[in-house]
């Protein structure tokens, strides 16, 4: 299959390795490679690769890489490939991707392409987590932090915890409606926000519904236990906890304000409408991959 690989150069700037050296060790003459300086530049880089006869387009950077050549992928045949650079990856750990680029290259060698579901927030697509709240607070404060990794986005965490205050949100999923305080509600098509910590343990990317986690107001000693929760997959199961899954979401606020779309900072109007777009894209999954 022909494939292109568009390398973010922003992305993975402090590797230690060439990401374009592994790509042709991996892929020899039958690949392009294209950098992309900007998200602007790659409406012409897919056009011309759809014209092209590329079959495989591979968003080689972070989770923002990934959101951006997703959601101008969407309806089209094109499939997208992932080769994770950046410092999150949560979609990539989501689908089984292999962190090591090499691996993560290997790990697709049966070119196994299967339909997934995706999502769009006030019409604006995103492929695995959007919310409001302190994560959306949070990713806002990470993409100025000058720093990416855990370490920044744990230390950006907690010194943004202590003058966070919870919004009050009115939520509707398929109808049912439910008025909450909460610290975070995310809507997920996957599992993960990055570094493996996973706010939708059960989420699926075929099931044609988004999982919706509301996290009520925690003390500091409180928010560390649901941390450790989020990283062993078993946030839905804490006290007070509310997962419920539906088709086509609303929430409102008192203003406009912050959100996150896969882990990228928004500012999005009061009121939010969300909905499932089933079977919408076309991706490469790993060779081992079962569950997604």
């Amino acid at each position: 299959m022909k494939s292109l690989f568009v390398v973010n150069a922003r992305s993975g700037t402090r590797r230690r390795y060439d990401i374009r050296a592994l790509i042709r060790e991996a892929c020899g003459d039958d690949c392009e490679i294209v950098a992309s300086e900007r998200k602007e530049d790659l409406d012409a880089i897919i056009d011309d690769a759809e014209r092209n006869g590329v079959e495989i387009v591979y968003a080689v950077g972070g989770d923002g890489t990934v959101h951006e050549t997703a959601k101008r992928l969407i309806g089209r045949n094109l499939a997208l490939g992932i080769l994770p650079t950046g410092s999150g990856n949560g979609f990539a750990r989501h689908i089984g991707l292999p962190m090591e680029p090499r691996a993560s290259l290997r790990s697709c060698s049966t070119r196994r392409i299967v339909t997934i579901d995706t999502a769009t927030v006030n019409g604006i697509p995103f492929l695995g987590v959007m919310g409001v709240g302190f994560d959306a607070f949070i990713a806002d404060r990470f993409a100025n932090a000058g720093t990416r990794g855990m370490w920044t986005y744990v230390k950006v965490g907690f010194s943004g915890f202590v003058g966070y205050r919870p919004e009050t949100y009115e939520i509707e999923v398929d109808g049912r409606s439910l008025r909450e305080t909460a610290l975070v509600v995310a809507i997920a098509n996957s599992a993960h926000y990055g570094n493996n910590a996973r706010v939708a343990p059960r989420a699926s990317l075929q099931d044609g519904l988004l999982d919706v986690v509301i996290v009520p107001p925690q003390s500091l000693f409180s928010s560390m236990g649901m941390m450790l929760r989020l990283f062993r997959g078993t946030i839905d199961q804490a006290p007070g906890v509310t997962s419920l899954k539906g088709k086509v979401i609303r929430v409102r606020r008192t203003t406009a304000g912050p959100a996150h779309l896969d882990g990228e900072p928004f500012t999005l109007p009061a009121e939010l409408d969300i909905r499932v777009v089933p079977r919408s894209l076309r991706i490469l999954l790993p060779d081992a991959t079962k569950h997604y």
